[in-house]
């Protein structure tokens, strides 16, 4: 056989897989929503932000009222100064008393009961100053901040509007990676594997393809579309995509020829 029909005829073998393409559809949808509670009870100053505006990692995205808990920090602060002046009248105490049984001028329940003293003074600074800081700590987050960059999805309260410690403030996402999630019949499902490379486009945007490989496919069939999900992880920072859009993807690639 001639060398140039050999070639031809393995090429043509090659080639011949791509002739069974997989074609998927599905959605995008976000990673790692961010819901933003209240660390703390109290009546809404300021909400900065409305559904859809876009935020910056560490931006404030709400506040609090503050005059409560800038009396509680105030009162706190005040109390560790007389726990402190306490503590030192007990030291003061306790350390004379001990002199003063050394010389057998005062009995051992005396010495004890001004230890005792000395001790829970000790014990009462501890609690006071984790009492500041809690205050200190309520104070600071009557400022909210968001920890990540990204879109606000929904916000749930108003300004004004009293909120309880817990109560769902915001919900926010960052779209600069986004999962395809495809879904895949049992017909398929043998033909696809983790690493493989797919091609993707959007249905509101059919010409711009891009290209990724498939991360993780579901062993279980979803009981709702009777399909299985393959899942494909896709770099968005220009954010043309949006969750929820409609993906299309194939195993077939544009430009590039399947030789294995």
């Amino acid at each position: 056989m001639k060398p140039q029909l050999l070639i031809s005829l393995l090429c043509s073998s090659l080639l011949t897989s791509s002739v069974f393409a997989v074609d998927l559809i599905g959605q995008t949808i976000s990673k790692s929503p961010l819901n933003v509670v209240a660390e703390i009870s109290g009546v809404v100053e300021s909400v900065n932000f409305d559904s859809g505006e876009a935020i910056q990692q560490g931006q404030v995205i709400a506040t609090v009222k503050t005059q409560d808990f800038d009396f509680a920090v105030a009162k706190q602060t005040a109390n560790l100064q007389l726990v402190k002046a306490d503590l030192q009248l007990k030291r003061s105490v306790y350390e004379r008393y001990v002199e003063l049984r050394k010389k057998n001028s005062l009995s051992q329940n005396e010495l004890d009961i001004a230890n005792a003293d000395f001790l829970s003074a000790k014990a009462s600074l501890t609690l006071a100053r984790i009492e500041l800081e809690n205050a200190q700590l309520d104070l600071k987050n009557t400022k909210i901040t968001s920890n990540i960059s990204g879109f606000v999805v929904n916000r749930n309260t108003d300004n004004g509007a009293w909120v309880n410690q817990g109560d769902l403030l915001y919900k926010i996402v960052n779209i600069d990676t986004l999962t395809v999630r495809l879904l895949a019949s049992e017909y398929d499902i043998n033909s696809l594997n983790v690493g493989q490379p797919i091609e993707l486009w959007a249905e509101a945007d059919p010409a711009k393809k891009f290209q990724a490989t498939i991360n993780r496919i579901g062993v279980e069939v979803d009981s709702q579309t009777m399909a299985y999900p393959v899942e494909v992880e896709i770099n968005n920072t220009n954010q043309k995509l949006k969750p929820g859009m409609s993906i299309h993807a194939s195993t077939t690639l544009s430009n590039i020829a399947v030789i294995q």
